[in-house]
């Protein structure tokens, strides 16, 4: 009987967690009870409060326990107290984080972590532009004629311009300010205004997001007025600094002149956009052609005479408005210094994957091109996709994140009024942090599940656009097999593949384990040695590419491939179906 009550008393205190202690035995006399220590001090103050044995249980219809037997056992003594285990207390456990849940830690001394400097003026080499207005050199004679072409990349935050003379073979860079390699061939896509007067310096209105804001309303006549007075300045610039800087080559030369502007491939399928794109160009041409400021009547009367030109009889036309304008893709244009180089096949398959990484979007397109007649090239594209997933908007998602973030935590009340300072506009020219976590120093946050950081989403954003809607899809939608698709040549443009945040864009289409014969082998695009561009190194010319393509290449039928139809045979197991009845 010994055995079993000892027995029991383990299961029960098995049963809470406590180990059974051990007791001595006293001839006839039982032990005293043991108080736990925290109740040692109150039991010495109070001794009525000591435990008292507890009496028995007479409670006449409960089933017995293992202590109510038949047989009285042997009088035992009464256990001890328990002891509490000499263990550290551990810490309260912090809640437990859900996959997307995360945990903001804001520490006494936080603050932000890079340096925010304000928005650069870009100072151009001569903004009001002399000779701008002409499109000639103005020379006594003119010995010969010659075509030359302004290729005009209007990014989302800067403008890039080369001039291409192929009677030369040479292409101009046109610098726009006295700054240091790839910064004197940028031109922020800024605008000032005071009285309807414009100017590229000063005043009291300013106009930022100039090609996202057109984008979003191409017809809307409010919007194309900055632009077409922004690419007019763009254009004396470039004229200007060619007739001072190459007067020599160009004195006794008539010049035909002809503008080419860069769309991204999706917006140039979009008819619409492109003939509006054309328009602005034309626009922005007549108006660069007067002397003078440049004001609102100005583009006005320049819009009404675009206008007069575009119908079939235009009357009289002046030998300054002989323009000839017209928009290309981008993409088109960037693989231009590849194509034409000596690396280029013309008996390989050349199917390539382009992503041009700016300011506001991403631009990827996946497409075949091969040589046509009389130097032409013709370009299929399988895919093509833009989505607003460029840098500053990457930086935006972050400062939304970290708005909503620092809501959480009653600490970081203080830092949400500098995240105001955060907000850059798609022209900024200072760079941004490679990570979110780095916006803020003191602060720490903690995620459940790594996926769900706000890089983590957005990255996955751009993947999907990129390895998915514009490689993937083209197996997925029959237009290219699997066997056209291994081991393509990936080219990567625009500022925004220098962060290593876009630079992971290689290593996921390089190889894919969920689809091992798809690979995109990144290329680069060579320096070609008709650019002359003073200071620009060959790891920058990425970012001239499209202004570059623009200035030589010579289009010439662009489409969308569509997928091959299929023809389907219905089985049949009858051998009836093969005949004709009556």
């Amino acid at each position: 009987m010994a055995e079993s009550m000892k027995d029991a008393m383990r299961k029960a205190y098995d049963k809470n967690g406590q180990e059974v202690p051990t007791t001595t035995k006293t001839s006839g006399v039982k032990p005293a009870k043991r108080q736990p220590a925290s109740a040692a001090k109150s039991n010495t103050q109070h001794p009525q409060q000591l435990r008292q044995p507890s009496k028995p249980n007479h409670g006449g219809n409960c089933s017995r326990s293992l202590l109510q037997q038949t047989t009285k056992p042997p009088e035992l003594p009464d256990p001890p107290l328990l002891q509490p285990h000499k263990l550290k207390t551990p810490a309260p456990a912090a809640p437990k984080l859900t996959a997307d849940d995360y945990r903001v830690e804001v520490m006494a001394k936080a603050g932000i972590a890079f340096d925010i400097d304000p928005p650069k003026k870009t100072s151009l080499l001569d903004a009001d532009s002399r000779q701008g207005h002409t499109t000639q050199c103005h020379g006594v004679t003119w010995s010969d004629e010659r075509e030359i072409v302004l290729g005009l990349d209007f990014g989302t935050s800067s403008v890039k311009v080369v001039i291409g003379d192929s009677a030369l073979g040479v292409a101009f860079a046109v610098p726009f300010s006295a700054g240091i390699g790839i910064e004197r061939y940028l031109l922020p896509c800024r605008l000032y205004a005071s009285k309807k007067i414009y100017s590229m310096r000063k005043g009291r209105r300013d106009y930022r997001d100039l090609k996202l804001s057109l984008v979003a309303e191409p017809t809307n006549p409010t919007l194309q007025e900055p632009v077409i007075a922004f690419l007019a300045f763009v254009i004396r610039h470039a004229r200007d600094w060619l007739f001072r800087e190459h007067l020599d080559k160009y004195r006794n030369t008539r010049i035909r002149w002809r503008l080419k502007i860069g769309l991204p491939v999706a917006h140039h399928f979009d008819r619409e956009l492109s003939r509006v794109f054309m328009k602005i160009g034309q626009t922005a041409w007549l108006v660069a052609n007067a002397q003078g400021e440049i004001t609102s009547a100005l583009v006005d009367s320049a819009s009404l005479r675009g206008e007069e030109l575009t119908r079939s009889a235009p009357g009289p036309l002046i030998e300054d408005e002989d323009i000839e304008v017209e928009v290309l893709p981008e993409i088109a244009a960037q693989i231009y210094g590849f194509v034409n180089s000596n690396r280029f096949d013309p008996q390989a398959r050349n199917i390539y994957l382009m992503v041009d990484v700016g300011a506001g979007s991403v631009d990827s397109s996946l497409f075949h091109v091969k040589p046509a007649r009389g130097g032409r090239w013709d370009f299929e594209f399988f895919t093509s996709v833009v989505e607003p997933y460029g840098v500053m908007n990457l930086h935006r998602h972050r400062i939304h994140w970290w708005r909503k973030a620092l809501q959480r935590n009653a600490s970081g009340e203080d830092l949400l009024s500098s995240l105001d300072r955060l907000k850059f506009q798609t022209d900024q020219e200072t760079g941004i942090p490679d990570c979110y976590a780095r916006y803020f120093e003191g602060v720490r946050v903690d995620f459940a599940d790594h996926r769900q950081t706000p890089d983590a989403l957005f990255f996955g954003q751009v993947r999907e656009q990129v390895q998915r809607n514009t490689y993937w899809q083209t197996w997925k939608k029959g237009l290219l097999g699997q066997q056209d698709l291994g081991g393509i040549s990936a080219f990567y443009c625009g500022g925004g593949t220098r962060m290593p945040f876009y630079r992971r864009l290689c290593d996921y289409l390089r190889s894919d384990p969920n689809c091992t014969w798809l690979s995109a082998i990144p290329r680069r695009i060579e320096l070609p040695e008709k650019l002359k561009a003073p200071g620009l190194r060959r790891e920058d010319f990425d970012r001239l590419t499209v202004a570059y393509g623009l200035s030589f290449l010579e289009v010439g039928k662009i489409v969308e491939s569509i997928p091959q139809p299929k023809l389907i045979m219905p089985s049949s197991g009858d051998w009836r179906d093969n005949y004709l009845h009556k």
